[in-house]
């Protein structure tokens, strides 16, 4: 036998399946050869990575088959659930809202009131279209079938007749009706309208967010926390309005343009200082936001005053919270802001000089201390609002040496101490003093203290 036939008859190594990695770029789309799950012979997908303004990004596919015409298209997320779950109610008074995007995971719940129409979740994949693509999808579907049940089933024939008249009048935009979209894996998502009057909501669209229950948690695969009981002592902590750790909401009025809007509320524990709330304020019609810092607890029997040296980068990356009962001074350059300046906040030390700088900069003298107007009188010139501006910056880039001293008669004043938890005499601050002081008459009156009654 000759080789070539020796060569022949040798086995064939087995191949080993390579597994293929895709990769693409945003807005790049790929065609891969994939079977038809109908006709069973080839046909051609085509995935796309593609950003949703104001969401996130998502994959979308869509596949077409030659020979059977079968089409399919789905939207992925990259096998991640979105933090809460969502639920978007969108009212549709007019032509346009009907082309707003939505995506719907396969978890969500599509719901329209006006034509008792729900669709569960799990019953479709995700997918990306419009309102009137959603409507649109369910005729098509319920039109599949007409023709048998029409023969078989004429009631029924005529039910669902009736109910896509119904569905298609409503895509003409002439009559209004509700879409709401509830997906408990918060990956769905309904475009929103901004114009001139609304910059930051959309009147016509509700969201709503809100924590996972343990059905939601079981519905999409997410493990479930069984020990939900609280103790004894978080139970007493409830009852007594003791809500660490929760953000708290109040309705209050925006007081730029006296919308209604909520205000957050969070109680914190500031390491070697004292409990404290931050209180944080948007407006969701005009954007207005204000951010707020309070002391809690009781009040101190003294006043506080505490003195940082600056001298080096990290002590301009120092915590520092400012009561707005609280003055803040710097010699070097007479800088001084009364009690109520700036309101309370928590920042650092470069925070504080650049809020500073921008509160100065943003008033209507500093556009007169430019220009000819500016050089008035040379000798003055050293005092105009623009040379002040300088000496902030040359504070925050540590051009020269300078003391932040926040004098507080309530003591709701910090600045960080780096050293605070060695034990002492190791905890010294050379650099930051602190000395507490006996409030004086004029004080304890401008603060109210004479009259109160607490008998």
């Amino acid at each position: 036998m000759s080789s070539a036939d020796d060569h022949a008859a040798a086995p064939e190594e087995p191949q080993t399946a390579e597994q293929r990695v895709i990769r693409a770029e945003l807005g790049e789309m790929t065609e891969l050869e994939s079977m038809c799950p109908r006709c069973e012979k080839n046909g051609t997908t085509r995935l796309m990575i593609t950003k949703i303004p104001h969401f996130r990004e998502i994959i979308v596919s869509s596949f077409e088959c030659p020979h059977c015409g079968e089409k399919n298209n789905e939207v992925q997320f990259g096998g991640e659930f979105g933090p809460r779950h969502v639920r978007y109610e969108l009212e549709v008074r007019e032509r346009r809202d009907l082309n707003r995007q939505v995506v719907k995971s396969e978890y969500a719940t599509v719901l329209i009131p006006e034509l008792d129409l729900e669709v569960p979740p799990q019953t479709q994949k995700g997918m990306l279209n419009t309102v009137e693509g959603i409507i649109q999808q369910t005729v098509d579907g319920l039109q599949m079938e007409q023709p048998v049940r029409k023969v078989m089933q004429p009631d029924v024939y005529e039910k669902i007749e009736a109910f896509c008249a119904k569905a298609s009048a409503l895509q003409t935009g002439n009559e209004p009706f509700h879409l709401i979209v509830d997906d408990p894996a918060g990956n769905s998502y309904v475009e929103s309208y901004f114009d001139y009057y609304h910059t930051t909501v959309d009147p016509h669209l509700k969201t709503i967010t809100k924590e996972r229950t343990e059905i939601d948690r079981q519905l999409i695969g997410l493990a479930i926390e069984y020990n939900t009981q609280r103790t004894e002592e978080e139970e007493t902590a409830v009852a007594g309005g003791n809500m660490a750790g929760e953000v708290m909401q109040m309705e209050t009025q925006c007081s730029a343009c006296t919308k209604p809007g909520f205000i957050n509320m969070h109680a914190c524990d500031i390491p070697h200082f004292k409990d404290t709330i931050i209180m944080a304020f948007k407006c969701d019609y005009c954007g207005f936001k204000s951010t707020e810092i309070k002391s809690g607890g009781a009040v101190s029997p003294h006043g506080l005053r505490l003195s940082l040296h600056v001298e080096r980068e990290d002590d301009l990356k120092r915590d520092v919270l400012k009561s707005d009962s609280a003055s803040l001074r710097i010699p070097e350059i007479e800088l001084e802001l009364a009690p109520g300046t700036l309101g309370g906040f928590f920042s650092t030390v470069e925070g504080t000089l650049t809020q500073i700088k921008e509160q100065l900069a943003s008033l209507p003298q500093a556009q007169f201390a430019e220009g000819d107007s500016s050089a008035v009188n040379d000798e003055q010139s050293g005092h105009t609002l623009a040379h002040f501006i300088s000496s902030i910056d040359d504070c925050i880039s540590l051009k020269r040496p300078f003391t932040v001293i926040l004098d507080d008669p309530l003591a709701n004043v910090y600045i960080q101490n780096p050293k605070a938890h060695l034990p002492p005499p190791e905890n010294v601050d050379t650099q930051l003093t602190s000395e507490e002081y006996t409030r004086t008459f004029e004080q304890d009156e401008e603060l109210g203290f004479h009259d109160m009654h607490v008998e």
